[in-house]
């Protein structure tokens, strides 16, 4: 453990919350007490105080995320936190998904490209309006559906929106992609859908047991949309959290994919058009 780095780290975290963040509602000083931030991590006042001291041995790693949490350390600081305390770091739980506030804020300024923020187990958290025109609304699904990655290996509607020829390819890539998820997260949740998908798809469980992983941050994607094939480039973009990306479909350069974007733009509002069209009824982002 680094002792001086490490009471050092807490002082300057405790300094940097804000008010808000802090018990007790309207407060006339920045920062919390040593006495708020013991409270708020369950442990005693002295032993804190002995901690920005330097002046105790090495706090366990429930009290270091404790303490993570009560300095309302981001998901850098807080692995930071644990390689000063020389544990394992320990990603913080995902909690009930909600867009993160940084990527929403960029995805309703894409007007003119499709783009959608989703979960790093491929859970759709929000879209813009051609995002749905491609790739329907994906609030209309429910439970284990609402992860592409179960969609993609149990409903065979799913892989439609994809030229055909780029379908073997798209299948490689999101169980190498998922692998790397499962490895980073290491939590229930992914563990639950991938012996979910290894259960259902025998095609996952072949592939999943190559052990290929990636990361897909940019690739180039043939989609099939209401005014025919477009090319785009999938852009994955982070904000923060680990476990969301904003996925933003960029058209290629000396193709007509940009037309044929603006061409779906001046189609009637997805919401708006019957079940059961081609521009219509729930896709696969």
């Amino acid at each position: 453990m680094d002792g001086d780095q490490l009471a050092q780290f807490l002082r300057a975290r405790r300094a940097a919350v804000r008010p808000g963040e802090a018990a007790g509602g309207v407060r006339r000083v920045s920062g919390l007490r040593r006495e708020e931030v013991a409270e708020r991590a369950g442990i005693s006042p002295d032993y804190y105080t002995r901690l920005e001291q330097n002046r105790t041995s090495r706090p366990s790693a429930q009290v270091v995320a404790a303490l993570a949490t009560a300095l309302a350390m981001t998901e850098p600081q807080r692995a930071h936190l644990h390689r000063l305390t020389g544990h394992q770091v320990q990603p913080s739980p995902p909690q009930v998904p909600q867009a993160d506030p940084a990527l929403l804020r960029v995805l309703e300024q894409l007007t003119s490209t499709a783009a959608h923020i989703m979960t790093d187990l491929g859970e759709t958290l929000a879209q813009n309006r051609l995002s749905v025109a491609l790739f329907g609304d994906a609030s209309l699904y429910t439970g284990a559906s609402r992860s592409t990655y179960y969609r993609w290996f149990t409903d065979p509607a799913a892989r439609e929106v994809f030229a055909k020829e780029t379908r073997d390819r798209e299948t490689r890539a999101r169980v190498a992609d998922l692998r790397a998820t499962w490895v980073r997260r290491s939590d229930a949740a992914a563990r639950e859908l991938v012996e979910l998908l290894r259960r259902e798809s025998g095609e996952f469980e072949d592939l999943w047991a190559a052990h290929e992983v990636s990361a897909r941050f940019t690739e180039r994607k043939r989609i099939i949309g209401p005014t025919g094939p477009l090319e785009l480039y999938a852009q994955f973009l982070s904000a923060g959290s680990p476990h969301q990306v904003l996925v933003v479909f960029t058209p290629v350069t000396g193709t007509d994919a940009a037309e044929r974007l603006a061409r779906i733009d001046e189609l009637p509002d997805p919401a708006e058009r019957s079940p059961g069209t081609r521009e219509g009824g729930p896709r696969h982002p």
